[in-house]
């Protein structure tokens, strides 16, 4: 056998079962992704961010999912928002922006919006909502009942 062949397997064999560092550092740190992916709960923010987008979207049964009306069941918030969107808001056109969130407490907490009412008209302005969230089990809801009425035409009372 040449010389260099016997050094070139001599160096193979060294290097088996040896793991880079570089490669270990990306292994853990896909770990680490998923698992923050997998067990990490959603924020205050982001359930006001898509009861927005629901919102602006008439998406019903998204509203259905991320609202929390007392003494009503999931069906008749349905055919709260139903009526809200697709008939008292039918034409209703609104921009917004999250400009932040607050959880006062492990269950309650709040979103700012800065939203443009009647986004199609000239003069329209900017206002400041807040969008009131609890914790209901284990998911964030808004609280419809603490909206503010002149939020979007017809919301559920």
């Amino acid at each position: 056998m040449h010389p260099s062949l016997r050094l070139n397997m001599r160096s193979m064999k060294q290097q088996s079962g040896r793991i880079s560092i570089v490669m270990l550092a990306s292994i853990l740190s896909v770990i680490v992704v998923i698992g923050i992916v997998l067990f990490s709960k959603e924020s205050v923010a982001s359930v006001g961010g898509r009861f927005m987008d629901a919102l602006q979207r008439h998406d019903v049964d998204q509203l259905t999912k991320l609202s929390m009306m007392s003494n009503l069941n999931e069906e008749q918030i349905h055919k709260e928002w139903d009526h809200c969107v697709n008939v008292a808001g039918k034409y209703y056109i609104f921009a917004y922006h999250i400009e932040g969130a607050n959880q006062a407490t492990p269950t309650s907490g709040s979103v700012k919006v800065r939203m443009i009412k009647d986004a199609d008209r000239p003069g329209s302005y900017d206002e400041l909502i807040e969008i009131p969230v609890v914790k209901e089990k284990d998911d964030w809801k808004v609280d419809v009942r603490g909206l503010s009425h002149e939020l979007f035409p017809g919301l559920p009372r």
